[in-house]
This record gives C-alpha cells, structure tokens and sequence, in this order.
C-alpha cells in the first residue's frame, strides 16, 4: 500500500503511517515526527527511514 502524504506536518507511525516525502513542509521525518527539509530533521541518526528521505 502507498503512504499518504501529510496534511498537517506530522509523519510517521504515531500519525497514521504518513509519509513527508513531496509535502510541503519538506521530505524528512524528523526523530519527533515532524516533516521538515533541515539538516538537522534529514541526519540519518535521527531521522524515521520509510517516511520521507535521509541523509
């Protein structure tokens, strides 16, 4: 099944398996569940791989 992109900037198991990827907000998945395009939301370490990119 695909993932629906956000509507409201949050992401990932907690909010219904929402994706972050192509939102407006950016295409990462922060450690939060934030979607954001910042470093600090993209770091591998922190970010939620499967719900938007990492770096």
């Amino acid at each position: 099944a695909s993932q629906v992109v956000t509507t409201n900037a949050r992401c990932g198991p907690q909010y219904g398996d929402r994706t972050c990827l192509g939102s407006q907000w950016g295409d990462c998945c922060s450690q939060y569940s934030y979607c954001s395009s910042s470093n600090a939301h993209c770091v591998a370490e922190s970010c939620q791989k499967g719900y938007g990119k990492c770096n």
